[in-house]
């Protein structure tokens, strides 16, 4: 095991970084159509474990004890206080995962200081997904039990959601705006359905949704604690034109894609399914890289995310072609290649 101290890189920025801060931690609280997709709504829950795990890795490899004491009594802090649906079955789960994911990232952590961060945080999913899985078989009721949980409190979001529309539909503002706009009227008709119909698909893909979900809290909360501490337990994180992982994950693809479409593995589509979207998704962020890499301006990249966000009949085919160009730059490799004048 190395878990040395090594001085951390200068310069490094909090501005972004308290964007996406405030985006992760806010945009899932909002009634909105978000919160029948994200899984766990409190998402502080999961970055001061993870926060705390990474001070208290600091400490023993010499830092000041103060930032870990200060993390590890807010992490047990807001793992006891009552948020949400407080004492759920499901709340205890997130709760559960939590503490899970940052104990499996601590290990990854102590297991080399010298690994990069992706690889830290691809190991410490690997370590509790399967910690997880085997919890689950072997509790009463089974893996079945914790599905018809998680499908319950998906349906009672979407309650939620849809109440807090029809309230804001009374409200003299909306009355307002629709007279001048009827199809605020579909626009929000719409929505209602989509809401509706979520916690199934949801329900479904919740280890998918999960581990990108932690995947991002993981990332979130390196990035902060390499910005809080005096010295660094790890490499920082690398710009989004450098985002790369393992070629043989392009494996993840293949099984995924295999259990969904073969009928001889019909059994096993579910699986396939939360392959298929969680390597889809990292591979979509490659191909962000590449983009990135290739364009020389960053307000170009800047309007093509805005043409994904607010312009849905392009949404499909950028996410497709970012994704084409990230697996291709599996075997392609652009930005090992020298650029063109």
């Amino acid at each position: 095991m190395d878990a040395a101290v090594t001085t951390k890189p200068v310069g490094q920025s909090w501005r972004l970084l308290a964007f996406a801060l405030a985006a992760f931690i806010l945009l899932p609280l909002w009634p909105s159509q978000l919160q029948v997709v994200v899984p766990i709504l409190q998402t502080s829950l999961l970055l001061a474990p993870i926060i705390a795990v990474c001070a208290v890795i600091g400490w023993l490899a010499g830092s000041r004890p103060y930032l870990a004491i200060v993390w590890v009594a807010l992490a047990i802090w807001l793992l006891i206080a009552p948020m949400g649906r407080g004492g759920s079955p499901y709340d205890g789960m997130a709760r559960g995962w939590a503490l899970l994911l940052a104990g499996c990232f601590g290990l990854m952590c102590l297991w080399s200081s010298a690994i990069p961060f992706i690889v830290r945080a691809l190991g410490a999913l690997g370590l509790a997904i399967a910690a997880a899985f085997v919890v689950a078989v072997s509790s009463p009721g089974g893996v079945d039990r914790y599905v018809k949980v998680s499908a319950s409190e998906f349906s009672a979001r979407s309650a939620a959601v849809i109440a807090a529309f029809e309230m804001e539909r009374r409200t003299p503002f909306y009355r307002g705006y629709a007279a001048k706009l009827p199809e605020m009227h579909a626009f929000y008709d719409d929505m209602e359905t989509t809401v509706r119909e979520a916690p199934a698909r949801s329900a479904v893909l919740l280890p998918a949704l999960l581990a990108l979900q932690s995947l991002g809290a993981l990332a979130l909360g390196w990035a902060v604690y390499s910005r809080l501490a005096p010295n660094s337990i790890g490499p920082a994180l690398s710009p989004l034109k450098e985002f790369r992982f393992s070629d043989q994950l392009v494996w993840g693809v293949a099984v995924g894609g295999t259990l969904l479409m073969l009928p001889a593995f019909e059994e096993g589509r579910g699986a396939g399914l939360n392959l298929l979207v969680f390597f889809g998704a990292l591979y979509l962020i490659r191909g962000m890289g590449v983009v990135a890499w290739m364009s020389r301006r960053r307000g170009l990249l800047i309007a093509s995310v805005l043409v994904v966000l607010f312009v849905p009949p392009v949404f499909k085919l950028i996410v497709a072609a970012l994704i084409g160009i990230g697996l291709g730059d599996t075997w392609l490799d652009w930005r090992s290649r020298p650029r063109v004048a």
